[in-house]
């Protein structure tokens, strides 16, 4: 009986394959007609089987569940780390999007004549304005440090910018064509024998004047530097977006849109 007490789980296994024996022995010998004992063994069994099938199939759900939440978990596992990837699919496609459009506009500039290579060009970024007119004189990050000099070209690559004024170890100072102290020798692109200059007023205007007063100009004419003066020829000015003829002054005049957008202006080269 002490035994028994101390298993009282493996006691209890073990009646029930016992009565399970006896029903199967009573069963056979009463050629399955269910005489009075193996009805009342039955009736036993099933009283005993109920609540030990309840109990195997609530185990049985719980192991299901556990299996179905280590699958949940490594699911997500696996959503996370595909997340992840495309995450970094993404930076990588934006930083390949941010080069090639670098790698455009580099090639614009390096179209200009004048300039061999790009190990004829530093580039740096616009760090902060001078002055009270927007981008008429701009400071960049690279110097002396880059092999910058005062009076160096600067473009970007939509056109010119302007040149360098001032120059410190890590830093340049830049005066842009809109501001009123530049003056640009221009050719129309079409008609390279047909000479302007191009001067900026004090509001930052691009004006300019031919010096035949005669020329065919038109409105919508692109204007590029002529290679008189500063500036290497080819570099793209601007458009001329007004002619008018001033009688005082006999001069034909121009208005000038910038090919340069000055106002969003954040990445130059400077020709070394």
């Amino acid at each position: 009986m002490k035994w028994i007490q101390e298993h009282k789980l493996i006691s209890f296994l073990l009646a029930v394959i016992l009565i399970s024996l006896v029903i199967l022995i009573a069963s056979v010998a009463s050629s399955g007609q269910g005489n009075p004992v193996s009805r009342a063994l039955n009736g036993i069994y099933t009283a005993i089987e109920k609540p030990i099938s309840g109990v195997a199939e609530g185990i049985s759900g719980t192991v299901s569940g556990i299996f179905s939440y280590r699958s949940l978990q490594e699911e997500n596992e696996a959503l996370k780390k595909e997340n992840e990837e495309l995450q970094k699919q993404v930076t990588s496609l934006g930083l390949s999007a941010n080069e090639l459009k670098e790698l455009k506009r580099l090639s614009k500039v390096l179209n200009y004549k004048g300039i061999k290579s790009a190990d004829d060009l530093v580039s740096g970024d616009v760090i902060s304005m001078d002055g009270t007119n927007w981008m008429n004189i701009f400071t960049i990050n690279v110097g002396k440090k880059d092999g910058v000099k005062t009076g160096d070209v600067v473009v970007c690559g939509e056109g010119l910018v302007g040149r360098v004024n001032a120059v410190g170890n890590g830093w340049a100072k830049v005066t842009s064509i809109i501001d009123e102290s530049s003056k640009v020798s221009f050719k129309i692109a079409g008609n390279l024998q047909i000479i302007g200059i191009s001067e900026a007023s004090v509001d930052g205007q691009l004006t300019g004047y031919m010096l035949d007063s005669e020329a065919k100009i038109h409105e919508g004419d692109e204007i590029i530097t002529s290679g008189m003066g500063v500036y290497p020829a080819g570099i793209a000015v601007g458009k001329i977006t007004k002619v008018k003829y001033d009688s005082d002054e006999q001069l034909l005049k121009v208005d000038i849109k910038p090919a340069v957008e000055f106002e969003s202006l954040q990445k130059v080269s400077v020709i070394l």
